[in-house]
């Protein structure tokens, strides 16, 4: 989501070098973006020590960096600005007597005047960024170039399934148990689609979703193919851009299916859709009609029985899988 904002200052200032520091597990997504010019590596962890806090801020010293523009409302990350002594620190926050501390490490701060938890973080990141530039440009996500060789893995793969069928991909698994819908759900959608098109389904993940996504399919009875782990993230991007439906549950899978423009449907069961869906026309989001839907952290702590994942209407999720399927069939 995070290139997002990348992508708008690109487009304000195109002659500007645009640096993002990340968490090494989304390198891959920002290395070879043609909107960053640069990469830092960063762990994230409030447990960092303070010799790998120093390091960091010493590697942002030499830069000489002219701005730093804060997009995770992480204080750590305002505090890292702070310590490296950029001269403008840019953030977008409410800030209240809890978080007052945050005017020390910012030097120019953009009020959340709006109800920022009930939007789309993507389009949180498109009102902050228009509010720097003065203008009124519209996000996207943006993928990295992607080498020759990687395109004909891809390729490769999909080659392998039957033709003239429509590729549908699965990610059925997020490791977050609140967020997984149950592989018998998911099972009665397949075999209600199954039964009435012909289609190429494939489980799409890491190689840690492999074990998991192989139960899946000997449970269905089905002929789906299991390419977890088959792909890195920016090959992924790739795959599902070939795909004519993406069908999963709330993860990062989704938001890259998005920026690829692939018809998405997300099932979201404790995190809430508003502010967490992928931002595209092409997605829909199947989430479950509860009074405690959306819940806190606080609540989704001491819940055990996860009735949101329960709640989940299996014949809204295949009515929107047949509208893509049909859509796409004309």
């Amino acid at each position: 989501m995070a290139t997002s904002s990348a992508y708008l200052l690109k487009k304000a200032y195109p002659e500007a070098k645009i640096t993002m520091l990340v968490k090494p597990l989304t390198k891959s997504i920002v290395e070879n973006n043609p909107v960053i010019d640069e990469v830092l590596l960063y762990d994230y962890s409030h447990k960092a020590k303070w010799n790998d806090i120093k390091k960091s801020v010493d590697e942002l010293k030499s830069k000489n960096f002219d701005l730093a523009v804060v997009i995770d409302n992480k204080p750590r990350s305002a505090m890292l600005s702070y310590l490296a002594k950029i001269p403008k620190r840019i953030g977008f926050e409410k800030i209240t007597l809890r978080n007052i501390y945050l005017t020390l490490f910012y030097t120019d701060i953009y009020k959340v005047d709006y109800d920022f938890i009930n939007t789309q973080q993507v389009k949180n990141h498109e009102i902050f960024i228009n509010r720097i530039t003065g203008r009124f440009d519209k996000a996207k996500m943006v993928m990295p170039n992607l080498s020759n060789e990687s395109q004909l893995k891809v390729s490769n793969l999909l080659d392998n399934l039957s033709k003239n069928r429509l590729n549908v991909a699965l990610c059925i698994r997020s490791g977050i148990k609140f967020k997984d819908w149950s592989q018998e759900n998911f099972i009665k959608v397949l075999n209600f689609l199954n039964q009435k098109y012909e289609l190429n389904f494939y489980v799409v993940g890491s190689a840690n979703d492999y074990d998991y996504a192989q139960s899946f399919i000997e449970q269905s009875k089905i002929n789906i193919v299991n390419f977890c782990g088959k792909t890195n993230l920016p090959e992924l991007g790739y795959l599902l851009k070939q795909s004519d439906l993406l069908l999963s549950v709330d993860t990062g899978t989704a938001h890259i299916a998005a920026a690829q423009e692939t018809d998405t449907i997300v099932i979201f069961a404790g995190t809430s859709h508003k502010h967490w869906a992928p931002y595209s026309d092409k997605v829909k989001v199947v989430y479950p009609k509860l009074r405690c839907y959306p819940c806190s952290d606080k609540k989704r702590k001491q819940c055990k029985s996860y009735p949101c994942l329960e709640n989940i209407d299996i014949n809204n999720v295949i009515e929107f899988c047949e509208d893509v399927i049909e859509e796409k069939r004309k």
